[in-house]
């Protein structure tokens, strides 16, 4: 079978190199990730204009849209005969000027696309010359998905480059503010996180989302610590830890209660505070049980989209008595999820990791149609036939014991509503 050759099981995989790679992988609606213009839009008083072929355009346009950033983006559609003859630069130069003197924005991202990565463009001069002619901050970034693999994304090089914003900015470090970074759909400020850290008596929670000018976002150089949510934000805080002394603590969104109250354990160690977080362990324990009882007897796979580790996700489900029996990953592991891995090749050996982006999963839906609820886009699409739910960037993000019922409740909707993500791509003419 040819899905097959692009998995390996979870008891063989003890490296990166074991894991199914092919020498040439495919991008497909399979992936979703941290798309580049909503991280650099994330950034208040700022604008993002993306220059390149309109096929890329297009894909930028959707992730724009999708995050209600589309009074801030703008599109410059180029030939790709100008790019590869370098005519386009002088073209870019001027929509850059004539944009920035329309718009009132402080900070101004100039994304480029795949072409200008492969042709290695020179935009060291473009970019003086813009900040000169427009007296705004000029950030280069690049919408790239042949990238997928360096060890700094262009997602990462954008969120890092908000810290160019930060050293500067006056500085009186207050212990009783922490930063929460790496939230694209912001926590809610009446969730259970803010709760246990203002019981805590941290006075003040600072989320780039939430940000509504530069002049709020700057208030993040003078907290006493940060807390890394997502590993895009772990090169923003290293730098805001080295060059401004606030140290930070990657404790990313889980799903499993063993994870979620061992990372409650760090963040009190962090803050030295101690964290009361027993009645809402207790409350979404008893939410909990009625919503696994209704995943008992089910075939379960997981996602790399996920807002998450797929393989944090897959071992919660696992302590809890279900059968997870497929994961689709990418080759681009965190550090922190190979304890994952080797916990899961103790307790469930027989899961199959797929590689999301081989050419031989490309049309593949009958090796999975065993599957009965796929959590994540990129599974749905593999997994035609089972309820998806997707855990996706663009719905509410919740943290601590209420983000397992959050999910939970999810999949109870999910079930009760089935949708095919398959369809929603291929049937429904979902992708332009």
């Amino acid at each position: 079978m040819r899905a097959t050759q692009a998995s390996i099981e979870m008891a063989r995989l003890t490296r990166r190199e074991d894991f199914p790679f092919a020498p040439l992988e495919g991008v497909g609606p399979n992936l979703a990730g941290w798309g580049v213009i909503e991280t650099s839009l994330l950034l208040p008083e700022s604008l993002s204009i993306m220059a390149g072929p309109s096929a890329c355009l297009r894909h930028s346009a959707f992730m724009a849209h999708a995050r209600g950033f589309g009074d801030r983006f703008y599109m410059l559609c180029l030939e790709e005969v100008d790019m590869t003859m370098g005519r386009h630069l002088d073209k870019i130069e001027k929509a850059v000027r004539d944009i920035a003197a329309t718009r009132p924005e402080k900070a101004i991202f100039l994304i480029i696309g795949c072409p200008d990565y492969i042709l290695g463009t020179d935009f060291t001069g473009v970019l003086e010359r813009l900040t000169a002619a427009t007296g705004r901050r000029v950030i280069l970034g690049a919408m790239a998905p042949i990238t997928i693999g360096l060890k700094e994304s262009p997602f990462t090089s954008a969120y890092t480059s908000f810290y160019e914003f930060l050293k500067d900015a006056p500085r009186t470090p207050d212990p009783d503010a922490v930063n929460l970074l790496g939230t694209f759909m912001p926590l809610s400020p009446d969730g259970e996180f803010y709760a246990v850290l203002r019981a805590a008596g941290v006075s003040r929670l600072t989320q780039i989302p939430l940000c509504a000018d530069l002049e709020e976002f700057s208030r993040m150089a003078s907290a006493g610590h940060s807390l890394v949510l997502h590993p895009l934000a772990n090169g923003m805080a290293g730098r805001m830890e080295k060059e401004l002394g606030i140290p930070s603590l990657f404790v990313p969104t889980a799903y499993g209660f063993g994870t979620i109250a061992a990372q409650y354990a760090k963040i009190g160690e962090a803050l030295s505070r101690d964290l009361d977080t027993t009645a809402a362990e207790k409350a979404a324990k008893e939410a909990a049980g009625p919503l696994l009882d209704a995943l008992r007897g089910k075939t379960i796979a997981i996602g790399c989209a996920i807002n998450g580790s797929p393989y944090e996700l897959a071992l919660a489900f696992v302590d809890a008595g279900l059968t997870v029996d497929t994961i689709f990953g990418r080759g681009t592991f965190k550090p922190y999820e190979w304890k994952l891995i080797e916990r899961l090749r103790e307790v469930a050996p027989h899961i199959r990791v797929f590689n999301v982006s081989h050419p031989n999963l490309c049309g593949e839906t009958a090796a999975f149609d065993h599957v009965d609820v796929a959590y994540g886009v990129d599974a749905g699409i593999f997994c035609a036939k089972a309820v998806n739910v997707p855990l996706s960037r663009y719905q509410e993000q919740h943290y601590g014991y209420e983000n397992a019922v959050w999910m939970l409740e999810e999949t109870r909707q999910a079930m009760a509503h089935p949708v095919s993500n398959h369809d929603w791509i291929y049937r429904r003419q979902f992708l332009i």
